[in-house]
């Protein structure tokens, strides 16, 4: 029997790495990960030794490849998703001249203020597809670096992302991808290529940075050093990869307008697919390009989306804790077990979920988290389905704000740990009253990596072809139209309880509320 040919995936977050092996027909043969990288919350600066990102990688490879004999000389393509903004800064000799300023450095505010007013907003939203100038974009980070750093800045050749730097380690080759670099305010969205008034503010040059190349395009084949470190066979292609969230879009089969992809890991993150940039100073969403090529999309979240269970979870699931550590369970499904024994619209209990503060579809990082309307019949129960629905209704807010945009939405595909619950999936299809799907992938973003490596390596000849072939459904849950006017009430409810909460938490009592 013919050998199988694997495509390795690799996905590297803010906290997390991981490394999965592919067959072409989907399936998943090896997966491995870790956290490999603990920021302390609450910093303004945050750097970080390039070489961990490496290093991390390196042992997810090693281990993923060790479950399958022989794996690593079955593997046609490798390509990588991964987190943005982490600026990496590269000598001549190839070698970092200083740590990387990690993506959640926000020391550059000042840089971004500057900068805004430069250029002014609307010009910069209509070039950059980003809203607003944070410390945390790249072009801030250099303007910094230039202002503080002078001597640093100007021992700098290559200016690079996490992917373009492990790529650079892989390959010796140097390339970037646009939308990885699309909050960097340094890449024209509309060209797709570097955007040069830009780059003479922040005093770079393109000679600085790598070629932009589209997701899924060769830029190189891996070295033998690199090789031998990993596991790999040498020459193997490696494949321009894309955006974390991006990547998981794909692997969710969400490439054309009106699938919407909506990730409830810590955060709750949308992803919209667009065939047309789309700008919007009220509600503030950045935009981005797509894999698939000619699209866009819009990627708004919130700070808070499962973590508000996780939180409610620690602090008052210690009996649910205490069994799941005894029968193997897992409390998060414990909690879900009695929330299901609760009617929807939780008896009239209402929650509104902003525990770190809202980002979309109105910014106010002031507001925090507020349970309304329980009497002595309610339990600790109701207070765990109050949850459940608040996060969906945001995820209504979200879908009706992005449809007051343009935005297709037939249906709504749904990535991270809380797809796993078949009671949440039921109650975000029935607040927002369409079809709910959840793909067969455990890792969206580490797949979809695997895809794009499958489509460099020419075993599919686009991306839509690769979705054809590798993203499988495991479910497809349908609202109830009988809960159709109860969640209408409940959804009512939660608005005016925003509405008439949100003056009471501004940012001159920010801190005060976080205490």
């Amino acid at each position: 029997m013919k050998e199988e040919t694997y495509l390795l995936g690799i996905d590297l977050g803010t906290s997390t790495v991981k490394a999965g092996l592919y067959t072409p027909t989907g399936r998943e043969v090896a997966l491995a990960g870790e956290e490999y990288l603990d920021i302390p919350e609450g910093q303004s600066t945050a750097e970080v030794d390039p070489d961990l990102f490496w290093q991390a990688i390196g042992r997810m490879v090693r281990q993923a490849l060790s479950r399958v004999e022989g794996a690593g000389e079955r593997v046609a393509a490798v390509s990588m998703s991964s987190h943005a903004e982490t600026l990496i800064f590269l000598g001549c000799d190839g070698q970092p001249v200083r740590p990387a300023i990690f993506t959640t450095d926000g020391r550059a505010e000042a840089e971004a203020h500057q900068l805004a007013a430069h250029f002014g907003l609307p010009w910069l939203l209509e070039h950059t597809g980003q809203p607003e100038m944070v410390g945390l974009w790249p072009a801030c980070k250099i303007a910094w670096l230039r202002a503080h750093e002078s001597e640093t800045f100007g021992r700098i050749a290559h200016y690079l992302l996490p992917e373009d730097y492990i790529f650079f380690r892989l390959t010796g080759e140097l390339s970037a991808e646009p939308a990885s670099w699309g909050s960097s305010a340094l890449v024209d969205i509309n060209t797709c290529d570097w955007l040069d008034p830009l780059l003479e503010y922040v005093g770079i040059t393109r000679a600085q940075l790598p070629p932009l190349l589209a997701p899924g395009t060769p830029m190189g084949h891996v070295q033998a050093g690199p090789a031998r470190e990993l596991g790999l066979r040498p020459g193997i292609p490696v494949v321009v990869g894309a955006m974390d969230q991006n990547c998981a879009a794909v692997a969710a089969g969400n490439i054309a307008p009106g699938v919407i992809t909506a990730s409830t890991g810590s955060v709750l993150a949308l992803v919209a697919t667009s065939d047309r940039p789309i700008f919007d100073p009220v509600t503030k969403v950045s935009c981005y390009p797509h894999v698939a090529p000619g699209s866009y999309c819009l990627i708004p979240w919130n700070p808070t989306g499962g973590l508000v269970l996780k939180w409610f979870k620690d602090r008052f699931g210690e009996a649910e804790q205490a069994e799941a550590r005894r029968t193997g369970e897992s409390a998060y499904d414990l909690l879900c077990r009695a929330a299901a024994a609760v009617p929807p619209g939780c008896d009239g209990l209402t929650m509104v979920p902003h525990l770190q503060g809202i980002l979309f579809p109105e910014a106010n990082p002031a507001m925090r988290g507020v349970f309304c309307g329980f009497s002595l019949a309610h339990t600790r129960a109701h207070f765990t389905r109050a949850i459940l629905e608040a996060i969906a209704f945001m995820l209504r807010s979200g879908l009706e704000a992005l449809m007051g945009l343009g935005v297709e939405v037939r249906e709504v595909r749904l990535l991270g740990g809380g797809a796993r619950s078949r009671l949440w999936t039921q109650i975000k299809a029935d607040v927002c009253q369409r079809p709910v799907v959840v793909p067969a992938t455990s890792e969206a973003a580490v797949m979809g990596a695997a895809m794009l490596a499958g489509v460099g390596a020419g075993i599919f000849p686009g991306v839509p072809a690769a979705v054809e072939r590798m993203v499988k459904l495991q479910a497809r849950i349908e609202p109830n139209p009988a809960l159709a006017e109860t969640y209408d009430a409940a959804y009512a409810r939660y608005q005016a309880l925003y509405r008439q909460v949100k003056p009471l938490f501004k940012e001159d009592n920010h801190a005060r509320n976080d205490l």
